[in-house]
Parts: C-alpha cells; sequence; structure tokens
C-alpha cells in the first residue's frame, strides 16, 4: 500500500475514533464517518443502515446519505427506502447475518440484488457495526466504477465498525437504563405504598401515584418541591433537617433502613398517621438521595383504636360478671345454709310422724308423708349440689382420702338408688370382675358421684329397664361404669353433658327431675380423684358412663 494511501487510512481511523468519543447516537456519528470514508476512498455516495424498531432481524435504510454530488443518486435512495433486508437478503442482510464485510466489485455480475439499480455500473460495499457481538448498523457504499477489493482498506473499516461499537454500546447502555428507569417508575406508580424521594439538598425527586393519593397532592406539584414542607407536620421539621443533616455530616442513622410509625402532613392542613420505611443511597455524581415507602395507617389506627375500646370494655363487662358470678355464688350458699337448717327440722319431725310416735297413721296419712319425705329428699339433695357448686367455686371443695373398699361404695351407691329404682320397675345389678380391693380415695364423695349416675339412668330409662354398675381393676387404676338401655343422648348435646345447670332437650320435654348439676358435681369429684370420666351413648339404644380413677393418690393431690 503507497505510503500516501496509508495515511489516508490512518487518518481515517482517527476521524472515527473522535467521532465515535463524541458522539452518543449512531445517527450522529453515522454521517460524519460515512463522509470520512467517502473522502478518503473518493467514494461517491454511502448511507447507514439500522435495525427495524419493530423487528430486530430486519434492517433498514435511514436518512443518513452522504451524497459527493446531490440528487446524483436519487433513484438509488428512493429504492432503499423502499426495500427491507432481512438477515441474508442482499448485501445489507448478509452483512447483518454474518457479521463480516461484503465486498462486490461488479454489480453487473451480482445476482442477488434486491434492488432495482437503473445504472448497475460499479462496486458495492457493506461493513458491519458490532456492539457486544450483534449487529448494530450497516454502512453501505457504492462506486459508479468497479473497484476490486482493499485488504488493507477493509482492516480500517473493521477498525472504524468498533470504535462505532462503542458508541452503539453506548446507546445500549443508555437505553437499558431508561427501560430501567421507567420499569421501575411503572413498578412504584403501581405500588398500592406511596413511595417518595429527595435529594440530598431535601427537594422532591421522586413522588408515585400512590404518593398522589396518600397526601392529596399531584405527582406536578410535588416534584421540586422541599419535603420538610410539603408531607413533615410542622412540629417535625426542625428535628427532620437535624437529622438529614446528622447523617450528612456524621453517617449517623436513627431511623434510616428501619420500620417506624410517625405522623405526617396532608395538603389539606392536617397530621395523619403513617408507616414509614427510609433508606438511603448515594450516586457518585449526585450525591445522597433518601428513597421512602409510605402506609397511611389511618384505618389500622381506628381499628386499633376501636378494638382498644372494646377489649376496655370487655374487661369492664368481666370485672362485672365476675362480681355478680362472687354474688350469686355467695347468695346460692347463704340461702342453701339457710334452707337446710329448717328442712332438718321438718325432716326431723316427718320421721318422728312416719314412726307412728305422735299417734297412729292412717293409710292415706302413710301414703302423704311418704310423698312428703321424698319431695323432703330431692330438696336435701338439691341444697347439697348448691352447696357443692358454691364450695367447687370458691376453691375449697376438699376430698378427704383415705383408704376406702371399693365394693362398699359401689354397695352404698347401689343402695342408695335402689328405692326410686324399684319405684320404676328397674333392675339395679353390681357386679364385680374379681376383688376389688381397696383405693385411695373419699368414699363418700365417691358414692355420691356414683349414686348421680345412678340416678341419671334410672330417670332416662324407661320403666322396666336395666341399670348396671360394673367394677374391674385396670392395672394401676380402677375402671368402674355406669350402664342403662334407656333412651341414650343426642350427640349434639353430649359436649355440654357436665356443663352445670344443662339440661337436654328430653329432660327438659318430659320434665325430668332435676337441676342439671349432678353431672357437673361428678366430674368434679373424679377429676378430684385424678380420673376421668367419659360418655358412650347412641340415641334410642341407652348410655354407657366410664370412670378411671388412680388405685393410689396422685402425689400432685
Amino acid at each position: 500500500m503507497p505510503k500516501d494511501r496509508e495515511l489516508v487510512l490512518v487518518s481515517l481511523l482517527q476521524e472515527a475514533t473522535r467521532i465515535a468519543n463524541e458522539a452518543d447516537d449512531l445517527r450522529d456519528a453515522g454521517l460524519p464517518v460515512i463522509n470520512a470514508v467517502c473522502a478518503a476512498t473518493g467514494w461517491p455516495v454511502g448511507h447507514l443502515c439500522l435495525p427495524d424498531e419493530r423487528d430486530r432481524r430486519v434492517f433498514v435504510s435511514t436518512d443518513v446519505w452522504h451524497e459527493d454530488v446531490p440528487g446524483e443518486f436519487a433513484e438509488l435512495r428512493k429504492a432503499s427506502e423502499d426495500v427491507r433486508f432481512p438477515f441474508g437478503s442482499g448485501i445489507v442482510g448478509r452483512v447483518a447475518k454474518t457479521g463480516r464485510p461484503q465486498w462486490i466489485a461488479d454489480l453487473r455480475t451480482e445476482t442477488s440484488l434486491v434492488r432495482p439499480l437503473v445504472d448497475r455500473a460499479g462496486s458495492a460495499i457493506a461493513f458491519p457495526v458490532s456492539a457486544r457481538g450483534i449487529v448494530a448498523a450497516v454502512l453501505e457504499f457504492f462506486t459508479r466504477e468497479p473497484v476490486e477489493p482493499d485488504q488493507g482498506l477493509m482492516e480500517i473499516m473493521a477498525d472504524v465498525g468498533i470504535q462505532l461499537g462503542r458508541v452503539a454500546d453506548r446507546m445500549a447502555a443508555r437505553q437499558a437504563m431508561m427501560f430501567g428507569s421507567r420499569r421501575l417508575q411503572r413498578i412504584l406508580d403501581s405500588c398500592i405504598e406511596a413511595f417518595v424521594a429527595m435529594d440530598e439538598g431535601g427537594m422532591i425527586t421522586s413522588w408515585n401515584a400512590a404518593a398522589e393519593k396518600v397526601f392529596g397532592l399531584s405527582k406536578e406539584e410535588a416534584i421540586g418541591r422541599r419535603l420538610a414542607d410539603t408531607i413533615v407536620p410542622p412540629r417535625f421539621r426542625e428535628a427532620h433537617h437535624l437529622g438529614v443533616g446528622r447523617f450528612l455530616t456524621t453517617g449517623e442513622k436513627r431511623f434510616l433502613e428501619s420500620r417506624i410509625e410517625i405522623s405526617a402532613w396532608h395538603a389539606n392542613g392536617y397530621e395523619f398517621p403513617i408507616e414509614l420505611a427510609v433508606w438511603a443511597v448515594q450516586d457518585p455524581m449526585t450525591g445522597w438521595t433518601f428513597n421512602a415507602f409510605v402506609h397511611d395507617i389511618t384505618d389500622r389506627k381506628r381499628t386499633e383504636d376501636a378494638l382498644r375500646h372494646a377489649y376496655e370494655h370487655e374487661r369492664e363487662a368481666v370485672a362485672r360478671l365476675r362480681e355478680l358470678d362472687v354474688a350469686k355464688s355467695d347468695f346460692v350458699a347463704t340461702v342453701s345454709h339457710e334452707f337446710r337448717t329448717p328442712l332438718t327440722n321438718v325432716i326431723g319431725h316427718l320421721e318422728v310422724l312416719t314412726a307412728g310416735d305422735a299417734g297412729p297413721l292412717t293409710p292415706a296419712q302413710t301414703r302423704m308423708l311418704g310423698v312428703i319425705s321424698r319431695n323432703c329428699d330431692r330438696l336435701r339433695a338439691l341444697i347439697e349440689d348448691l352447696l357443692t357448686i358454691s364450695k367447687v367455686e370458691a376453691g375449697v371443695f376438699d376430698l378427704e382420702f383415705r383408704e376406702t373398699d371399693l365394693h362398699e361404695v359401689l354397695a352404698a351407691a347401689r343402695a342408695a338408688v335402689e328405692p326410686r329404682a324399684k319405684r320404676r320397675g328397674h333392675r339395679l345389678v353390681l357386679a364385680a370382675e374379681g376383688p376389688l380391693g381397696t383405693v385411695a380415695a373419699d368414699p363418700e364423695q365417691l358414692r355420691r358421684a356414683l349414686s348421680n349416675l345412678l340416678v341419671n339412668g334410672v330417670n332416662f330409662t324407661p320403666d322396666g329397664g336395666l341399670i348396671e354398675l360394673t367394677a374391674r381393676i385396670d392395672g394401676d387404676h380402677v375402671e368402674i361404669k355406669v350402664r342403662d338401655n334407656g333412651v341414650g343422648i343426642d350427640p349434639d348435646e353430649q359436649p355440654r353433658l357436665f356443663t352445670r345447670f344443662f339440661r337436654g332437650t328430653f329432660a327438659v320435654r318430659e320434665a325430668v327431675q332435676g337441676a342439671g348439676l349432678g353431672l357437673a358435681i361428678t366430674k368434679t369429684i373424679v377429676e378430684g380423684h385424678g380420673g376421668e370420666i367419659a360418655v358412650d351413648s347412641l340415641a334410642g339404644h341407652g348410655t354407657t358412663f366410664t370412670i378411671r380413677i388412680p388405685r393410689e393418690r396422685p402425689v400432685w393431690l
């Protein structure tokens, strides 16, 4: 290559490098580079092709053209405007696909042209501009006369393409940054929480759609205003300025990178509660930016206040109910004691009359005294139940444990209920599996619990039924069952069976005697022995109560 030719090409590369360093867009860099190439080579026309914005695999001509004589290649320009170059189609498409230069020395021998050229004499040369391994543009040139490929020129043009590729890289980076910025803005605008940002000078730089709703100020009104004067309540503004200044000078973070509850200022001139999360980001060029997500918690605070008031009201109601419950327990205990004394007196005189000590009785009088005696027994049992419940509620219901012959307790319970069972024609059966021995128990209260279950069987079994009382030793426990073939218990009512004063549907409908305390007291007695009670019942097929108590007194009792 002649020395002068070499200097021209080196100057061309230097000029292309300078242009690439100063330009930010391929269109801006393309024309001066094409002008420089045409000036260095003597080629009369050149232009720039770029990917179609809708399809990056198709290249199109741009309005960036160089012509030595304006209008000389008007037909070529018109033909180029009307043609698209998919990958591999035409000289531009081949360069775009392969990433390598194409040199058609004589257009008259070329059969793959996609543009109708009036004068096909001369050459066509195309060079790629590559960025990140992808062809970002194609530089295309034409000559009036055929020109043979020039290896030195092709090497220089490859370097020119590399220099213009740096412009494409910057364009891609800028576009990616702009896309990322737009994407971030769309994310922030769709966020349900308000987003606000300010620079280190205190000016608002970002304000999303949610912020407009929360603070009552549009984005256009907010951007560029002082944040402290816009959303910080007047009473906090001095502290805000001091906090920002302290961070910028010392780096001290009091509220940064944490979530706090504080008051904010609305555009309509009132404070409202918010939850605030703030963090800071430093940019080498622009300094610190303070970013914050803001959540309006007005509704939550109202709910919390309502719940707090409701809780306080509930506490007062519970305290009042406890007072009433204590008063009720005291009243029941007092009335029960007051009833028991005259009732005992009545029963004593009744026994004197029944024994005939006050004179002989007629059959009718004997029957009447029997009725009175049974009702006195009912009243006495009710009073004892009420007194027991009062003791349980007061926490003074204590069991007196001692070695107890279990069979004697079972027999005593059976004997206490047998008269009632006979009046209904029931068979009351006591059966024990093997010797039962002794247990650590309160015999009187255990008998009472078993009597309650037997009475329950008598009351809820049609006349002529069967009530069984069975017991057996099961390891270190005693298992006692009371089984009847009565009406059974509705499954929906079984969970409430041991609740005080609960009376089932059958008991209410058939007016069965009782206050609904027997089973509750029985459960208390069984659990007081460290045991448990269970019920197994099916409506219309009878009921079985099972008691399990330890043979030895538990250490915690």
